[in-house]
């Protein structure tokens, strides 16, 4: 999936800001080594789009988790939903914390929890997510885990006019660091 213009990274797009600061949420004894490391495509579309002003918006997140390393799991998905105030184009992505869900295209693996928080960074017209937990519950319970996203920010032309209802980012996933 390639970053068109009017993109941001949502890695770990659970915007509702909860957590400014990045905290690790396994400890170190827990690390079992590298399990799994995906490549990640996610869209986040907001209703109503982004704008220059401030509004409650509602965000779907819908990512796919592909060539990934393990050969029992190649391939998953997650989706996220929620709400997110005062929200413009420029103020959206910023860190705090979330939950997500890995489901795996291998039905005999159960579904892996992540809880995570994350930091924003906006480097050269590109916001990079980055979300650092671990596997809570499910398949490669207790690992460690980073998703690092990166996207195009929002089109301010476009902010400033019809607004920005979609934005794409693409990244990496590591399961056991």
């Amino acid at each position: 999936m390639r970053i068109t213009r009017g993109a941001a990274a949502a890695t770990a797009i659970g915007l509702a800001a909860t957590a400014p600061v990045l905290v690790e949420m396994a400890p170190a004894a827990h690390a079992v080594g590298l399990d799994q490391v995906c490549t990640l495509s996610e869209v986040v579309t907001y209703s109503p789009p982004l704008t220059t002003s401030p509004q409650t918006v509602t965000f779907t997140v819908s990512g796919q988790l592909f060539n990934c390393t393990s050969s029992s799991a190649p391939t998953g998905y997650y989706a996220e939903s929620g709400t997110a105030s005062g929200a413009t184009c420029t103020s959206v992505l910023s860190a705090g914390s979330g939950t997500r869900v890995f489901h795996w295209n291998n039905s005999a693996l159960a579904p892996s929890t992540f809880s995570y928080n994350r930091v924003v960074s906006r480097v050269n017209g590109n916001i990079v997510v980055t979300a650092l937990g671990a596997i809570t519950s499910g398949t490669f319970t207790p690992d460690p885990t980073k998703s690092v996203g990166t996207g195009l920010e929002p089109d301010l032309t476009a902010c400033g006019t019809t607004g920005v209802s979609q934005l794409t980012d693409v990244g990496t996933v590591t399961i056991g660091l």
